[in-house]
C-alpha cells in the first residue's frame, strides 16, 4: 500500500512539473506593407510619403532605403512615413526596414545629374497655362531674371512669353506678326528668336525677320533700340544701323548688347544708346549663340564650323572645342571634340559652358579646360536621364545656376526643358 501511494505521489509529482508555463508569449511584431509612395521621382531632399501597413510610430527602429542609399526618416504613424531622398540614390526601388525585417515597395525615379523633364509645354499651338497645359510654337530663345522668372521667344507665335518659376506660362509682349511698338499686346514682332536680360531687368530681343533690337522694360514697354526693319550691315545709332537675321544676344555687366548678327557672320556690339559697331568679323561663318562671363570675355557656336570660340574683350580669338567644318558627336578635348550645328550657349561662374548641339540633339559641357562632355539627349521627348532624355533641335540654353540646372528650348518639340547639372 505505502509504495501505491509513492508511485501515485512520484506521478502528481511528475504531472505538476510538466503544466504548461502561464507566462504569456509575446505577439510577433508584424511585418509592414508599403502600398504606395508619393511623390515617385524628384531630385535630393525631397520629401517623400509611403503608405502602408504596421509601420508603427518609433522612428528608431525605421530605416527607408532609395535604390539601395539610406535616407532620412522623419516621421512616422501606423500606416505611413515620410522620409528624405538622399544626394545620388539613383532609380530604384523604396525599401523600409523595421527592426532589421525589410520589405520592398514601388520604384522611386531619382532626378539626379543628366536628368531631363519637361518644363512647359505639351504639344505646338499657343495657350497659356501651367505647365504642360500651356502651349508654345517653336520656342528658340530664353533667359532667366533675378526673380526666378523666365522669358521665352515664341518665334512662331511672335510673342515673348513669360514663365513663373512654378510654371505658370503667360503672353508678356507681342500680338499677331508685325513691326511696330508698344506696350504688351500693341507691340508686334516677326519671328522674335533670341533674347537677353541686362543689369536693371530690361530684356532685349534679335527680332529675326525685322532685322532689329528691341528692348523691353519690366513693365512690358517695347520699343526698337537698334536696326530698322531691313536686312543690312551698316553700323550706326539705332535706326540707321542694320543687321541681317539677329539670332543670337548677350549683355556684358555694362549693359552693352552683343549681336550674333547670323546671315552677316558678323559680331556686333550695341551700346545702351543704341550704337552699333562690328566687334568681331570671324569670317566665312554663321555666328548663332552668344555668351559674356563676368570677365567680359565672349563666348560663341559657330553654327556651320561646328565649333566655339573665345573672344577677350579685345577681341583675340581662341577656339575652346571643335574643328572648323568638322561634324560629329564626339567627346574628347579641344579640337578632339565634335559638335554638329551648335546653337545656343551659356557660362557659369567658374567658366564651364553648356551648349545646345542642335543637330545631335544633345546638350554637352565643355569645362574652364576645355573637356567637353554629354550630358543628356538623344533623339525624341521622352524626359529621363542622360541618353534617354529626347530632344528635337534644341536652339536655346539658359542657366539657372543657383539651382543646379539649365533650361532649354526644345525648338521641334514647341517645349520648355529642364536638365540638372549637378546633386
Amino acid at each position: 500500500m505505502k509504495k501505491t501511494l509513492s508511485a501515485l505521489a512520484g506521478i502528481l509529482l511528475l504531472l505538476v512539473s510538466c503544466k504548461k508555463d502561464d507566462t504569456p508569449v509575446p505577439t510577433p511584431d508584424p511585418v509592414p506593407t508599403i502600398a504606395s509612395i508619393s511623390p515617385s521621382s524628384g531630385p535630393k531632399s525631397t520629401v517623400v510619403t509611403i503608405t502602408g501597413t504596421d509601420f508603427g510610430t518609433n522612428t528608431g527602429v525605421l530605416k527607408v532605403y532609395f535604390n539601395g542609399v539610406q535616407g532620412t526618416v522623419q516621421t512616422a504613424t501606423g500606416s505611413t512615413i515620410t522620409a528624405t531622398v538622399p544626394t545620388a540614390a539613383g532609380t530604384g526601388a523604396v525599401k523600409v526596414e523595421k527592426n532589421g525585417t525589410q520589405v520592398t515597395g514601388p520604384v522611386f525615379t531619382y532626378q539626379g545629374v543628366g536628368y531631363v523633364s519637361t518644363f512647359a509645354g505639351g504639344s505646338g499651338g499657343y495657350a497659356d497655362g501651367t505647365g504642360l497645359a500651356a502651349q508654345f510654337n517653336l520656342p528658340s530663345g530664353i533667359v532667366k531674371d533675378a526673380s526666378g522668372n523666365f522669358f521665352v521667344c515664341d518665334r512662331d507665335n511672335h510673342k515673348i512669353r513669360k514663365i513663373t518659376a512654378s510654371g505658370v506660362v503667360t503672353t508678356f509682349a507681342g500680338s499677331t506678326v508685325g513691326f511696330q511698338d508698344g506696350t504688351g499686346a500693341a507691340a508686334k514682332f516677326n519671328q522674335p528668336y533670341c533674347i537677353t536680360i541686362d543689369a536693371s531687368g530690361n530684356l532685349y530681343v534679335g527680332d529675326r525677320i525685322n532685322h532689329a533690337i528691341r528692348k523691353i522694360t519690366a513693365a512690358g514697354v517695347v520699343t526698337t533700340l537698334a536696326g530698322n526693319g531691313t536686312a543690312g550691315n551698316t553700323n550706326g545709332t539705332g535706326a540707321a544701323a542694320s543687321f541681317n537675321e539677329p539670332l543670337g544676344l548677350a549683355a556684358d555687366a555694362s549693359g552693352n548688347i552683343f549681336v550674333a548678327d547670323y546671315i552677316n557672320g558678323l559680331i556686333r556690339k550695341v551700346t545702351p544708346a543704341g550704337v552699333v559697331t562690328t566687334f568681331q568679323n570671324p569670317g566665312s561663318t554663321y555666328i548663332f549663340g552668344i555668351a559674356v562671363d563676368a570677365a567680359n570675355n565672349l563666348y560663341t557656336t559657330e553654327y556651320s564650323n561646328h565649333r566655339i570660340v573665345k573672344y577677350t574683350s579685345a577681341g583675340v580669338a581662341t577656339v575652346i572645342a571643335g574643328t572648323a567644318g568638322t561634324a560629329g558627336a564626339a567627346d574628347g578635348t579641344g579640337a578632339a571634340a565634335t559638335f554638329r550645328f551648335p546653337a545656343g550657349i551659356t557660362v557659369d561662374a567658374n567658366g564651364n559652358l553648356y551648349i545646345a548641339d542642335a543637330y545631335n540633339n544633345k546638350i554637352r559641357k565643355i569645362t574652364s579646360a576645355g573637356v567637353v562632355t554629354t550630358m543628356a539627349g538623344s533623339s525624341g521627348n521622352a524626359d529621363g536621364t542622360g541618353a534617354a532624355a529626347g530632344f528635337d533641335a534644341p536652339l536655346a540654353i539658359c542657366g539657372d545656376f543657383a539651382n543646379n540646372a539649365v533650361f532649354i528650348c526644345d525648338f521641334g518639340n514647341s517645349r520648355i526643358r529642364k536638365l540638372l547639372i549637378a546633386d
